[in-house]
């Protein structure tokens, strides 16, 4: 019987993947739907969106449950957390209590023990927190929930739920040694969320990739809301404080406010409103014929402008585009790979053109961190290069690239900017504050976890 949330954060580092070893999609989609059963299934006992995606899905997840929490009980569950593991499993927008966190881990364990005995062997990490999330969303009547995919999407854990609506933010190359070297590979994996009869809302552009998921809609014969010919948005302003912007789809809302910073936010925010406007069709004739209840009053579910709006104005995520210091400018963004990375240094040249930047940065060892830096270097006056540990409590043995190799890999892109190794965090800092000038801007980037580290080391809230 797990006691502590302390120990319940030790008990699950026994279910860490051991890294060097490549483990079976197949079997592990069967695995998590054996645990799933031996807990009830709690995850088909309430509607859900499915959202996937390369870049943009947990902002994107984000969205769809703060538009959908102002009207109804909404569970988030996401991937992965900047600080503690509570962030993964969410309630409109409040993390997980460490006391139902023990409670549901003490809920799953003879579940655990069952499987170790059997056939699939021990689930993991992330299939746990999974199962928990699914759990606690059942346990806390949620009227809806919204489950992030955590990697690729055909044989990932949260692939066993039934969804009413399944969205697919834009795709580029990421997780390559898992998913595949070229984007056609990776989509190939992410549409395997995309289910027969199910709406699906996609914001992806490359042609190719535009073509392989009209395929798999039409092989499952469903109804595709493709950004830029099914519904669009016009950005009207992008600034510090947030956006604003016009949105076509099945309405027109005008002027719709976002607090999200970032030009990319607002296509993901256009992305989650035409999310919501399937929803609305699909959830209505589910409850319609009995097979959900929504609300004391059994009432069908609805989202109105309103709701729409105010959900954009509530809408945060941490590390992401964040200002947590006005003086010296402090941003934390988590961009981890070349798309993310480009959507972030277009909105700081748009946002902040006469800035001068100096960065913190730290990759995790798996991205193609050239790709990265091709972006980074040209707008940073003087770049600091920094090294997390492994971060056990995440779920697996996360490693940075050596602060001296992405040194080395800056120089040969521009050998004349201010460039330095500190594989402590915390000293890194310091060498950052000793370079900054009164109007310069403080960049931390390059991965989540170095985010989660420098929230967690200075304490940076918003």
């Amino acid at each position: 019987m797990i006691k502590t949330y302390k120990e319940a954060v030790k008990f699950l580092e026994r279910y860490i993947p051991d890294p060097s070893k490549k483990y079976s999609g197949v079997l592990g989609l069967r695995r998590m739907q054996k645990l799933a059963d031996l807990v009830g299934n709690p995850q088909w006992k309430y509607p859900t969106i499915h959202v996937g995606g390369t870049s943009g899905k947990g902002s994107t997840a984000t969205i769809i449950s703060s538009i959908l929490g102002t009207k109804y009980r909404v569970g988030l569950n996401m991937s992965p957390h900047l600080v503690r593991i509570n962030e993964r499993i969410k309630i409109n927008g409040e993390d997980i209590s460490d006391r139902d966190f023990i409670d549901n881990l003490n809920f799953v364990i003879p579940a655990l023990e069952e499987m170790e005995r059997g056939e699939y062997g021990k689930p993991s990490h992330f299939e746990i927190l999974t199962a928990m999330a699914f759990l606690y969303f059942y346990k806390k009547k949620v009227n809806i929930a919204v489950i992030e995919v955590g990697l690729g999407g055909r044989w990932d854990a949260t692939n066993i739920i039934k969804p009413s609506v399944v969205v697919l933010t834009n795709v580029g190359l990421d997780h390559v040694q898992v998913l595949g070297e070229t984007v056609e590979k990776i989509v190939g994996d992410k549409v395997g969320i995309i289910k027969k009869g199910v709406a699906v809302v996609s914001g992806v552009k490359q042609d190719s990739v535009i073509q392989i998921v009209k395929e798999k809609c039409e092989e499952k014969n469903v109804v595709l809301s493709l950004l830029n010919r099914d519904f669009s948005y016009k950005a009207k302003k992008i600034a510090d404080e947030g956006s604003v912007f016009d949105y076509f789809g099945e309405e027109t809302y005008k002027d719709m406010e976002l607090t999200l910073i970032g030009e990319h936010q607002v296509e993901n925010a256009a992305i989650a409103i035409r999310a919501i406007e399937c929803s609305n069709v699909t959830m209505k004739q589910f409850s319609s014929k009995g097979r959900w209840a929504f609300g004391p009053n059994n009432e069908r579910f609805y989202i109105n402008e309103q709701n729409i709006r105010e959900g954009l104005k509530k809408a945060f995520i941490p590390g992401r585009m964040e200002i947590v210091r006005r003086n010296p400018l402090i941003i934390l963004d988590g961009a981890h790979n070349a798309d993310k990375m480009r959507a972030l240094v277009r909105s700081i040249r748009k946002i902040f053109p006469n800035k001068k930047i100096v960065s913190l940065v730290a990759i995790k060892n798996d991205k193609n961190a050239k790709d990265m830096l091709r972006f980074l270097v040209p707008i940073s006056k003087s770049i600091i290069f920094t090294e997390f540990r492994m971060l056990k409590e995440q779920g697996m043995g996360i490693v940075s690239y050596k602060a001296k190799e992405l040194e080395e890999m800056a120089r040969s892109m521009d050998n004349k900017k201010n460039i330095f190794g500190d594989k402590n965090i915390k000293s890194a800092y310091e060498k950052v504050l000793l370079r900054v000038e009164k109007n310069d801007l403080i960049l931390v980037s390059g991965s989540l976890y170095l985010v989660g580290e420098v929230r967690r080391i200075f304490n940076f809230q918003t």
